[in-house]
């Protein structure tokens, strides 16, 4: 009769564990998804930002030669952006002035990207949802060009 009961504790015991396991799942999932779906958003994040500096630098290193323009520029921008599935405006490229078309030879020339943060997240989230990304890289304008 002994085994009969220790038997019927056991389930007993089995079951109040499998409860628990249920009860604990139900509290922590949530906890673990929304951790999981905050650290993918911020990885979007730091990517975004990295493309922004990235695009900037390689408008700017197209510029810097001979015989280049702000056409040259935009486009390698945009050219960029769209290699890497970024969603942007028309006007997210901004150029200091005299551009790169009008600098002398060791000129300064700054080129600034604007980034939206809307439509360019993993998972879409009003933390970010209004936010901007932008960068800007200055380079000296290498030879001054032939008119």
């Amino acid at each position: 009769m002994s085994k009969i009961i220790n038997r019927v504790r056991c389930r007993s015991r089995h079951r109040d564990a499998r409860g628990v396991a249920t009860i604990e799942l139900a509290v922590v999932l949530p906890a673990l998804l929304a951790l999981t779906l905050g650290t993918m958003d911020l990885c979007s994040v730091m990517f975004l930002k990295e493309s922004a500096v990235l695009a900037a630098y390689e408008g700017a290193r197209r510029g810097v030669g001979r015989g280049r323009t702000d056409s040259d520029v935009i486009d390698r921008v945009q050219e960029f952006l769209d290699e890497r599935n970024i969603a942007y405006t028309g006007d997210c490229i901004a150029i200091s002035s005299p551009g790169f078309g009008g600098a002398d030879t060791l000129e300064n020339v700054t080129v600034t990207i604007l980034l939206p943060t809307e439509g360019n997240l993993l998972v879409p989230s009003s933390l970010f949802g209004d936010m901007n990304i932008t960068a800007s890289v200055t380079m000296r304008k290498e030879y001054q060009n032939i008119q």
